[in-house]
Parts: structure tokens; C-alpha cells; sequence
């Protein structure tokens, strides 16, 4: 039975990867900032969600490819750097960074498991800065890339596949109509492919600033209520005891 005992043992792990990850980036100029649980943690709790066994960075996408080539270079020999350069099955749209001496199980994304690493896992999100209009566009356009990746590697079964790629062309086609007769674009801002409710505008991103967690400092958005509320709603109040839910079903560390 995996226990909030497990979850603290993970969480400790998880906060020496972030920290090896985050004095990486930074000694090499490249910019980051927690994002999702992790930077509601770090408002709400001052470090982990006591529940939470996930850790989650932005990375920006002008200098996504530059943070693959330092992390691979001075990454310890116990972390993996796992993307589409490193894992024949690679189908997600960021890089991941894995523990070699931890096999985890989730039930909740089992399709994580086609992956030959089975480690504990910091997700490198990568946030692309886009103009507002063009923010479905790039969603959509995303999602069947995402989409057309598993595919490629047997992940989703043909029906399905064409039964969504199918609706996710439709309403792309839709959007790109509108778009053609819009004339004011609105606002730049930065968004993370496929999911949603996450944009963030440069005047809510910058310039980041450190926040408390746990017993070290990590950047994040100079507004992160604005983020958090677009993903939480009323953030500040903890969910119903049903739904505070680790990310895993087991951790074994070896």
C-alpha cells in the first residue's frame, strides 16, 4: 500500500532532482519557473502538497532545446534525461527527467509505462509565446501532433485515433476561419500545448521571482494567483479528502 509516509519519501527525492535541475539551468543562464501543483504548493503550503509526489517546471520554448543540451551534459549519473532523442516510444510534447534508482506504478496515466524508464519523474514543461488569438490554433494544432505520435508508436487504436483527429481538424479548421477575420490579435502570451487554462500573460510572468519551498528557493511568475486561478479556481481552499491523491499507485526505491 503506498502511504503518505511513501509520498514523503518520494517528495525528498523529487526535491534533490528539482534542486540538480534547477542549479543546472541556472548556471547556464537558461530560465525556468514551477508551474501546476508544484507552484501551488510553494503558495498555498510553502513547499509539497502533502498528497502531491509530482514536480513540474516551465521551460520557455526559445531556449527549450539549449536546456536539453546542458541537462544531458551535467545531469547526475542517477537522473535521466528522458525525451524524444533518449526514448525510441517518445510521444509526449516535453522532456521528463528520471530517477534511475526508483520504479514507480501509475495507475493514473498507464501509458506512462511504455516507457523503458519507470523512475520517479520531473515533468520540463515547454511554453511557447504566442499572440492571444492564435492560442486555439496552437492548442489544437498540438494536440494532433500529440496525438499522431502515439499513433505512430501503437498507442492508441486506430478508431479512436481517426475518431478524435478527425473532431480536433474540424474545430482547428473553424479556428483558423475566425483568426483570418480578426484584425486585433490581442496580447502576446505564453502557452503550454493541449492543456488548458493555463496562458500566461508577460505582465502576470514577469519578472519571475523566487518562492519559499520547502527548505530552498525556485522561480515562478511575478503573479502566480493569476495562473493558479485559471487552473484551480479558489486555490487556497484544499480539495475534499477524496481527491487528495498522490500522482502514483507505488514507488520502489532500489
Amino acid at each position: 500500500m503506498y502511504t503518505l509516509n511513501d509520498v514523503k519519501k518520494v517528495q525528498k527525492r523529487l526535491l534533490e532532482m528539482a534542486i540538480a535541475i534547477r542549479d543546472i539551468l541556472e548556471s547556464n543562464d537558461i530560465p525556468y519557473f514551477i508551474t501546476y501543483g508544484t507552484l501551488l504548493g510553494a503558495v498555498r503550503h510553502k513547499g509539497f502538497i502533502p498528497w502531491d509526489d509530482d514536480f513540474d517546471f516551465y521551460l520557455f520554448d526559445d531556449s527549450y532545446d539549449e536546456a536539453m543540451i546542458v541537462l544531458k551534459k551535467n545531469l547526475p549519473m542517477n537522473m535521466f534525461l528522458e525525451n524524444w532523442d533518449s526514448e525510441p516510444k517518445y510521444f509526449h510534447a516535453w522532456a521528463h527527467v528520471k530517477d534511475t534508482n526508483s520504479l514507480t506504478e501509475c495507475e493514473m496515466f498507464p501509458i506512462d509505462s511504455h516507457y523503458q524508464h519507470k523512475g520517479i519523474s520531473v515533468d520540463l514543461y515547454k511554453t511557447k509565446l504566442i499572440q492571444e488569438k492564435e492560442e486555439q490554433i496552437y492548442r489544437l494544432s498540438e494536440h494532433i501532433a500529440y496525438l499522431k505520435r502515439r499513433r505512430q508508436h501503437d498507442l492508441i487504436e486506430e478508431e479512436q485515433f481517426k475518431r478524435r483527429i478527425e473532431d480536433l481538424t474540424s474545430k482547428l479548421t473553424k479556428e483558423k476561419d475566425i483568426l483570418n477575420n480578426q484584425k486585433d490579435l490581442g496580447r502576446k502570451m505564453y502557452a503550454f500545448s493541449i492543456i488548458y487554462n493555463d496562458r500566461l500573460f508577460l505582465d502576470e510572468l514577469f519578472p519571475l521571482k523566487k518562492y519559499r519551498f520547502e527548505n530552498t528557493e525556485f522561480y515562478g511568475p511575478q503573479k502566480a494567483e493569476a495562473l493558479l486561478n485559471r487552473c484551480y479556481g479558489n486555490f487556497m481552499q484544499l480539495p475534499p479528502i477524496e481527491k487528495r491523491k498522490p500522482h502514483y499507485s507505488n514507488v520502489t526505491f532500489l
